[in-house]
């Protein structure tokens, strides 16, 4: 007796139609294939409960800002307001300058008043 719930021919013809669709329809394709694996679990009579997978968890807010985040983008800021400060410099224009750092300064400071995590 076979441990497969449908027959090799559709894991095969899933396949095939992933390659000549391409990626635009691999999600649809994956539902529908998923679709007939869960019929075929539920009509061999598992039930329908154990079928649904864990809920992944999810950040409490999309606004929290990860470990390190705020270390990361100050050392960002640093590694990229020197070649910033060198053009704008080497060009002669104070004033560009001075608009790159006052845009480095507000992204760092909007990372600053974001909440942590927890």
């Amino acid at each position: 007796m076979s441990t497969s719930p449908l027959p090799r021919e559709d894991f095969e013809a899933a396949l095939a139609a992933r390659k000549e669709l391409g990626p635009d329809y691999e999600p649809a394709l994956v539902d529908s294939f998923v679709d007939k694996v869960e019929a075929a679990l539920v009509a061999r009579g598992q039930p329908r409960q154990q079928l649904q997978p864990a809920p992944s968890p999810q950040p409490a807010s999309g606004t929290a800002v990860p470990p390190g985040g705020r270390v990361a983008v100050a050392i960002v800021s640093v590694v990229m307001g020197i070649p910033l400060t060198a053009i704008t410099l080497g060009t002669g224009s104070l004033l560009a300058m001075i608009i790159c750092w006052v845009g480095i300064v507000a992204v760092n400071v909007a990372m600053g008043l974001r909440r942590g995590p927890g």
